[in-house]
């Protein structure tokens, strides 16, 4: 589907200006939810929370724990393409912007949930929500311009141990230079 003609020229920009759209607007309620929970809780506490998060994660990403992440299996319908060549890929890619109707290949963006709506305030949970809808979009656009055999996820499931300590060393710095900037 995404390799179809609809996704050649500025269909690809309404689609990648919806994932950014999606990713701002979850960290927006991520945000707004979660001042509920920090009012009562002094910011060592909180950030204790994104710590065990974090750990838990990482024991799930390396295979050590294996237990299940709350997510929708679903892909977004093809239904959204109803509404023509721009504003459908546009909001297909707020649907997958938010992270809650499709599928996440990694348990690192619910760390980065529970960090945003304990910790973040405004103007760092949109950079954090874009940027969730940057990172789809350049896996995304990458994978459509990567070898069409099938190459990309060959490449992922051949290197997929590799990656996922990465993917979590690229999380946990700025994480934690976040984490220690805050605290001083």
């Amino acid at each position: 589907m995404l390799s179809s003609p609809v996704w050649r020229g500025t269909p690809t920009l309404a689609f990648c200006a919806g994932l950014v759209s999606g990713g701002a607007l979850t960290a927006l309620v991520l945000l707004v939810a979660g001042s509920l929970l920090r009012a009562p809780l002094p910011a060592a506490v909180r950030w204790a929370v994104v710590a065990v998060a974090l750990g838990a994660v990482l024991l799930r990403e390396t295979g050590v724990w294996s237990f299940p992440l709350p997510e929708n299996r679903r892909l977004v319908p093809d239904t959204v393409f109803r509404l023509g060549r721009h504003l459908g890929p546009l909001q297909f890619g707020l649907e997958m912007g938010t992270g809650v109707r499709t599928y996440l290949p990694s348990g690192l963006p619910y760390v980065a949930a529970v960090a945003v709506a304990l910790t973040a305030p405004l103007p760092a949970a949109l950079a954090a929500g874009a940027g969730f809808g940057l990172g789809r979009a350049l896996m995304t656009t990458a994978n459509l311009r990567y070898d069409p055999d099938g190459g990309w996820d060959g490449e992922w499931l051949a290197h997929g141990r590799k990656l996922r300590w990465l993917t979590a060393a690229a999380f946990i710095v700025p994480l934690a230079t976040v984490a220690l900037l805050t605290s001083a």
